[in-house]
């Protein structure tokens, strides 16, 4: 309708997910970058979450589209049904011809079809969308599809895409041996107003002009109202675009925004947007707070220029600054005041002695120790212990505690139930010194190819790692690595020796050397 009025080939803000118009903003490439990771390196579980809007559907699509022959690809875009109705959705989405009528039957030819696609060197990725929908029961089913695999590899990856209250769902207990064989996740944030401005602009050039229809506070004004989701910034663009062609408008101003923002809210939802402006940026935080410092420093310089005398020189300049604010404190304070400043004159404070407990057990921590059975209840009351979470607060904290030795079982990676109030403790921890960083080492016996030691130990490295990053750690911070058979506690000649190389070690590492200066100073 409005194309030719803004010499458009066709209309550049459509809510479908056509490939054609795929922006892909720093977030967008990062999350296609580790999918694409998880597949080649066969990751199994995969989560992609992120709020309504923030164009997780989009970025699937670009990943299947991207995806060469040797990967088999269906994706469940409904998953709310029973048992059954999902099996043979999934046997449909991999256009497989044939209906099932109960679970062995469905389960003995999935398991020939992996099979098959592995001879073939063929990857099979199974992407469930609108994962929030999932029963229970069903998630419990869909973890049971991952046991079909061979000791090699992982035959089936599966990713969950689904909105941000899936998380909550995998953190429910009935969960847990699910969320532990998760081990890569990625949470999509919504477009920053630079990002905004780029698409738009990306969007209007894949439609056939590179005219700036929007002007930039316009571009704000969009901002506002969409917070950065994709879709909600489809929607109000092309609303303008239509509003202007109406009032034979060329260019998108602000006020343009701002009406077609009144159309397009429901009734109450002006009034409770405009109580709830944009939250800043950290770098935006950052800028007004420079901003306010230099103002306040400018205010401090200044001021005392309008007390006379003014002198021209340097030391009469600042005798008159000590001056000037000696008497506003004198004024403010009063005769309470001036009593203390003289008192002050005349007594000298005492020296005090820092101690600084904390820094030395940062820097002097031991080697890792296996884990104690008396952190295997985190929150439970223990003996006479006082529970009061204001006292647990006041105590020091032990670095030790991230030091652990965790036990794994034979040609196993799921994390054992004893390892997880360590962790939880070691994740409290590193929350509260986000300075630290953590390298989680896996180990495996020599039972097996040296290959797929090295593998299955670099599997139980990041299921540790998955378990504190869902715990808050940012992963960035953690460096898992995978050892194999190398490096032995005990000899692998007798059981028990294999049993203890079967493990996985955490320790603080990456202590900066300018805490250990002013420790020495």
């Amino acid at each position: 309708m409005y194309l030719s009025h803004y010499n458009l080939a066709e209309k550049p803000f459509q809510i479908s997910t056509d490939p054609k118009f795929l922006w892909l903003g720093e977030k967008h490439r990062e999350a296609l970058a580790v999918l694409k990771y998880s597949i080649i390196n066969n990751q199994g579980f995969v989560l992609l979450t992120g709020d309504v809007g923030t164009g997780k559907t989009t970025l699937i699509n670009a990943l299947v589209n991207s995806l060469d022959e040797d990967t088999i690809v269906a994706v469940v875009s409904d998953p709310k049904l029973d048992r059954l109705e999902f099996f043979n959705l999934i046997v449909r989405a991999f256009k497989i011809n044939k209906v099932f009528k109960d679970k062995l039957d469905f389960t003995l030819f999935f398991s020939r079809f992996l099979n098959y696609a592995h001879k073939n060197n063929k990857k099979v990725l199974l992407v469930i969308d609108e994962a929030q929908n999932i029963s229970l029961e069903l998630l419990e089913e869909i973890r049971l599809l991952s046991n079909i695999e061979i000791p090699e590899r992982k035959l089936l990856n599966i990713f969950f895409v689904g909105q941000n209250e899936f998380n909550n769902i995998l953190m429910r207990n009935e969960c847990r041996a699910l969320r532990q064989r998760i081990t890569v996740t990625y949470n999509i944030d919504p477009l920053t107003e630079n990002e905004t401005r780029e698409y738009i602009a990306h969007r209007l050039k894949v439609a056939g002009t590179t005219s700036e229809i929007f002007t930039k506070g316009a571009i704000g004004k969009v901002y506002s109202f969409s917070k950065g989701y994709p879709r909600l910034i489809n929607i109000m663009c092309d609303h303008a675009l239509l509003t202007g062609y109406v009032k034979d408008l060329t260019i998108i101003t602000p006020k343009t925004i701002k009406e077609c923002t009144k159309e397009l809210s429901l009734p109450g939802e002006i009034k409770s947007s405009k109580a709830q402006k944009v939250r800043p940026t950290n770098k935006e935080r950052k800028r007004y707070g420079k901003r306010a410092i230099l103002y306040s420093c400018l205010v401090f310089l200044l001021l005392p220029l309008a007390y006379p005398p003014v002198s021209t020189t340097l030391k009469g300049y600042l005798t008159n600054v000590i001056n000037f604010y000696d008497q506003l404190l004198q004024q403010i304070a009063g005769p309470a005041h001036s009593h203390k400043s003289q008192e002050s004159e005349v007594r000298k404070p005492e020296k005090t002695r820092i101690h600084r407990p904390l820094l030395q057990k940062q820097l002097n921590y031991s080697a890792p120790q296996p884990i104690s059975e008396e952190l295997t209840n985190v929150g439970q009351p223990a003996g006479k212990e006082s529970t009061d979470p204001a006292s647990e607060a006041r105590k020091p904290i032990d670095f030790q505690d991230c030091n652990l030795v965790i036990p794994f079982g034979y040609n196993s990676n799921e994390l054992p139930e004893s390892a997880y109030g360590s962790l939880a403790k070691c994740a409290r921890i590193m929350l509260q010194n986000p300075a630290i960083v953590m390298v989680i080492n896996g180990y495996s016996d020599n039972a097996g190819s040296g290959t797929y030691n090295k593998k299955l130990s670099e599997f139980r490295a990041n299921i540790v790692k998955s378990y504190l990053v869902g715990q808050g750690i940012t992963p960035s911070r953690i460096t898992a690595v995978g050892i194999g058979e190398e490096k032995p506690l005990k000899p692998n000649t007798t059981g028990e020796g294999r049993r203890a190389n079967r493990r996985v070690e955490v320790e603080i590492s990456g202590q900066r050397a300018a805490p250990r200066q002013a420790l020495d100073s």
